[in-house]
Protein backbone atom coordinates (compact mmCIF):
# COMPACT_ATOMS: atom_id res chain seq x y z
CA UNK A 1 0.00 0.00 0.00
CA UNK A 2 1.94 3.35 -0.77
CA UNK A 3 2.11 5.35 2.25
CA UNK A 4 0.14 8.99 2.22
CA UNK A 5 3.73 10.19 2.65
CA UNK A 6 6.97 9.01 2.03
CA UNK A 7 10.40 9.89 3.28
CA UNK A 8 13.16 9.84 0.22
CA UNK A 9 16.28 7.58 1.15
CA UNK A 10 19.25 7.13 -0.69
CA UNK A 11 19.08 5.68 -4.04
CA UNK A 12 15.25 7.05 -4.78
CA UNK A 13 14.32 8.65 -8.10
CA UNK A 14 10.96 9.68 -8.94
CA UNK A 15 10.97 7.04 -11.56
CA UNK A 16 11.63 4.37 -9.43
CA UNK A 17 9.41 5.48 -6.62
CA UNK A 18 6.39 5.60 -9.77
CA UNK A 19 7.34 1.96 -10.51
CA UNK A 20 7.57 0.79 -6.77
CA UNK A 21 3.95 2.34 -6.00
CA UNK A 22 2.36 2.50 -9.42
CA UNK A 23 3.59 -0.04 -11.53
CA UNK A 24 4.95 2.59 -13.76
CA UNK A 25 7.66 4.55 -13.64
CA UNK A 26 5.96 7.00 -16.35
CA UNK A 27 3.68 8.12 -13.36
CA UNK A 28 6.05 9.66 -11.59
CA UNK A 29 4.99 13.14 -13.09
CA UNK A 30 1.54 12.39 -10.17
CA UNK A 31 4.22 12.76 -7.13
CA UNK A 32 6.00 15.18 -8.94
CA UNK A 33 3.10 17.41 -9.61
CA UNK A 34 0.92 16.70 -5.84
CA UNK A 35 4.97 17.78 -4.23
CA UNK A 36 5.33 20.90 -6.28
CA UNK A 37 8.71 19.80 -7.62
CA UNK A 38 10.16 22.69 -9.67
CA UNK A 39 13.17 19.94 -10.86
CA UNK A 40 11.80 16.25 -10.82
CA UNK A 41 15.24 14.47 -10.92
CA UNK A 42 16.34 16.30 -8.11
CA UNK A 43 14.99 14.67 -4.67
CA UNK A 44 16.83 14.62 -1.80
CA UNK A 45 17.77 12.67 1.42
CA UNK A 46 15.14 12.97 4.22
CA UNK A 47 12.69 15.01 1.96
CA UNK A 48 8.71 14.39 2.54
CA UNK A 49 6.89 13.59 -0.07
CA UNK A 50 3.00 13.00 -0.45
CA UNK A 51 2.23 9.83 -2.58
CA UNK A 52 -1.58 9.81 -3.55
CA UNK A 53 -2.80 6.53 -4.28
CA UNK A 54 -2.90 5.52 -7.99
CA UNK A 55 -4.11 1.90 -8.67
CA UNK A 56 -0.93 -0.14 -9.64
CA UNK A 57 -0.63 -1.27 -13.23
CA UNK A 58 0.89 -4.67 -14.82
CA UNK A 59 1.68 -4.51 -18.19
CA UNK A 60 0.70 -8.26 -19.52
CA UNK A 61 3.93 -10.40 -20.18
CA UNK A 62 3.23 -13.71 -22.64
CA UNK A 63 3.30 -16.10 -19.86
CA UNK A 64 0.72 -14.16 -18.02
CA UNK A 65 -3.21 -15.21 -17.72
CA UNK A 66 -5.99 -14.57 -15.64
CA UNK A 67 -5.73 -16.81 -13.59
CA UNK A 68 -1.77 -16.83 -12.84
CA UNK A 69 -2.12 -12.80 -12.25
CA UNK A 70 -5.10 -13.63 -9.17
CA UNK A 71 -2.59 -16.07 -8.14
CA UNK A 72 0.45 -13.23 -8.36
CA UNK A 73 -1.58 -10.27 -6.90
CA UNK A 74 -4.53 -11.73 -4.85
CA UNK A 75 -2.75 -15.13 -4.19
CA UNK A 76 -5.58 -17.10 -4.64
CA UNK A 77 -6.76 -17.72 -8.62
CA UNK A 78 -10.22 -18.32 -7.78
CA UNK A 79 -10.54 -14.26 -7.83
CA UNK A 80 -9.45 -14.63 -11.71
CA UNK A 81 -12.47 -12.78 -12.82
CA UNK A 82 -11.91 -9.25 -10.82
CA UNK A 83 -8.66 -7.79 -12.98
CA UNK A 84 -10.35 -8.64 -16.02
CA UNK A 85 -13.34 -6.60 -15.14
CA UNK A 86 -11.42 -3.99 -13.75
CA UNK A 87 -9.98 -3.59 -17.34
CA UNK A 88 -13.34 -4.06 -19.69
CA UNK A 89 -11.51 -7.32 -20.58
CA UNK A 90 -13.72 -10.17 -19.50
CA UNK A 91 -15.01 -11.28 -22.19
CA UNK A 92 -11.68 -11.70 -24.51
CA UNK A 93 -7.93 -12.85 -24.14
CA UNK A 94 -5.55 -10.58 -22.15
CA UNK A 95 -2.83 -9.07 -24.99
CA UNK A 96 0.37 -9.01 -24.62
CA UNK A 97 1.59 -5.84 -23.85
CA UNK A 98 -1.47 -4.08 -22.46
CA UNK A 99 -1.08 -2.37 -19.36
CA UNK A 100 -4.11 -3.23 -16.57
CA UNK A 101 -5.45 -2.16 -13.37
CA UNK A 102 -4.79 -3.88 -10.22
CA UNK A 103 -7.74 -3.42 -8.14
CA UNK A 104 -6.02 -3.71 -3.92
CA UNK A 105 -7.81 -6.31 -1.93
CA UNK A 106 -4.92 -6.40 0.62
CA UNK A 107 -5.51 -2.92 1.48
CA UNK A 108 -9.31 -2.87 0.88
CA UNK A 109 -10.76 -0.39 3.07
CA UNK A 110 -14.18 -1.79 5.35
CA UNK A 111 -17.56 -0.69 5.03
CA UNK A 112 -20.90 -0.88 6.49
CA UNK A 113 -24.37 -1.78 4.45
CA UNK A 114 -26.93 1.03 4.22
CA UNK A 115 -30.44 0.64 3.59
CA UNK A 116 -30.51 1.30 -0.39
CA UNK A 117 -26.83 0.26 -1.21
CA UNK A 118 -26.53 -2.50 -3.73
CA UNK A 119 -23.22 -3.63 -5.14
CA UNK A 120 -24.12 -1.17 -8.21
CA UNK A 121 -24.73 1.52 -6.04
CA UNK A 122 -21.50 1.07 -4.62
CA UNK A 123 -19.69 0.61 -7.54
CA UNK A 124 -20.91 3.67 -8.67
CA UNK A 125 -20.11 5.71 -5.51
CA UNK A 126 -16.42 4.83 -5.37
CA UNK A 127 -15.47 3.81 -8.80
CA UNK A 128 -17.62 5.59 -11.06
CA UNK A 129 -18.90 2.90 -12.82
CA UNK A 130 -21.89 0.94 -11.99
CA UNK A 131 -20.67 -2.07 -14.46
CA UNK A 132 -17.65 -2.60 -12.24
CA UNK A 133 -20.29 -4.16 -9.11
CA UNK A 134 -18.26 -8.06 -9.61
CA UNK A 135 -15.30 -6.74 -7.90
CA UNK A 136 -16.90 -5.80 -5.36
CA UNK A 137 -19.19 -8.78 -5.11
CA UNK A 138 -16.53 -11.27 -6.08
CA UNK A 139 -14.16 -9.77 -3.54
CA UNK A 140 -16.61 -10.25 -0.90
CA UNK A 141 -17.67 -13.58 -1.97
CA UNK A 142 -21.07 -12.65 -2.50
CA UNK A 143 -21.93 -12.50 -6.40
CA UNK A 144 -25.10 -14.46 -6.06
CA UNK A 145 -26.98 -11.75 -3.60
CA UNK A 146 -26.84 -7.95 -2.64
CA UNK A 147 -25.51 -6.90 0.91
CA UNK A 148 -27.70 -7.13 3.44
CA UNK A 149 -27.96 -3.82 5.75
CA UNK A 150 -25.44 -3.81 8.27
CA UNK A 151 -23.44 -6.32 6.37
CA UNK A 152 -19.65 -5.45 6.59
CA UNK A 153 -17.96 -5.96 3.36
CA UNK A 154 -14.51 -5.01 2.13
CA UNK A 155 -13.91 -1.90 0.00
CA UNK A 156 -11.57 -2.92 -2.73
CA UNK A 157 -9.33 0.14 -4.00
CA UNK A 158 -9.62 0.95 -7.41
CA UNK A 159 -9.17 4.72 -9.10
CA UNK A 160 -12.18 6.50 -9.22
CA UNK A 161 -13.17 6.71 -13.20
CA UNK A 162 -15.39 9.45 -15.61
CA UNK A 163 -16.29 8.82 -19.26
CA UNK A 164 -15.44 12.63 -21.00
CA UNK A 165 -18.78 13.88 -22.28
CA UNK A 166 -19.43 17.32 -24.01
CA UNK A 167 -18.73 20.34 -21.69
CA UNK A 168 -16.58 18.98 -19.77
CA UNK A 169 -13.13 20.39 -18.69
CA UNK A 170 -10.12 18.89 -16.35
CA UNK A 171 -10.80 22.16 -14.41
CA UNK A 172 -14.26 21.24 -13.30
CA UNK A 173 -13.72 17.64 -13.47
CA UNK A 174 -10.62 17.93 -10.55
CA UNK A 175 -12.18 20.55 -8.88
CA UNK A 176 -16.36 18.57 -8.36
CA UNK A 177 -14.20 15.00 -7.16
CA UNK A 178 -11.55 17.08 -5.18
CA UNK A 179 -13.93 19.62 -3.81
CA UNK A 180 -13.33 23.38 -2.77
CA UNK A 181 -13.32 24.97 -6.11
CA UNK A 182 -12.65 28.39 -4.27
CA UNK A 183 -9.49 27.27 -3.79
CA UNK A 184 -7.69 27.93 -7.13
CA UNK A 185 -4.01 27.24 -6.58
CA UNK A 186 -5.08 23.66 -4.87
CA UNK A 187 -7.37 22.94 -8.10
CA UNK A 188 -4.37 23.89 -10.37
CA UNK A 189 -2.56 21.29 -8.86
CA UNK A 190 -5.45 18.61 -9.21
CA UNK A 191 -5.43 19.26 -12.95
CA UNK A 192 -1.86 19.00 -13.17
CA UNK A 193 -1.85 15.67 -11.11
CA UNK A 194 -5.13 14.49 -13.04
CA UNK A 195 -3.46 14.87 -16.25
CA UNK A 196 -0.33 13.08 -15.11
CA UNK A 197 -2.21 10.16 -14.14
CA UNK A 198 -3.61 9.75 -17.50
CA UNK A 199 -0.56 11.09 -19.64
CA UNK A 200 -2.50 14.30 -21.13
CA UNK A 201 0.36 17.01 -22.18
CA UNK A 202 -2.51 19.42 -22.31
CA UNK A 203 -5.18 19.63 -20.05
CA UNK A 204 -7.47 22.19 -22.12
CA UNK A 205 -7.37 18.94 -24.46
CA UNK A 206 -9.98 16.56 -23.43
CA UNK A 207 -11.87 13.80 -25.66
CA UNK A 208 -15.27 13.10 -25.53
CA UNK A 209 -15.50 9.31 -24.54
CA UNK A 210 -12.10 9.65 -23.35
CA UNK A 211 -11.79 7.54 -19.81
CA UNK A 212 -10.25 9.77 -17.28
CA UNK A 213 -8.59 8.20 -13.58
CA UNK A 214 -8.47 10.03 -10.89
CA UNK A 215 -5.73 9.66 -8.06
CA UNK A 216 -7.35 9.54 -4.07
CA UNK A 217 -5.58 10.11 -0.53
CA UNK A 218 -7.00 7.65 0.96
Amino acid sequence: MPPTEYQVVSGDTLWGLAERFYGDGSLSAVISAINHLADPDQIDVGQELLIPYVTFRHQVRVEDGKESLAQQFYGDPSLLEIIPIANHAAQRDLVVGEWLLIPDLANAHGHQVVSGETWEVLAERWYGEFGLWPIIAIANHMENQDPPVGQAIIHPRLNWRHTVVAGDTLWQLAANYYGDPGDEERTKTMVEMVAAANHIQDPDQLQVGQVLFFPSFD
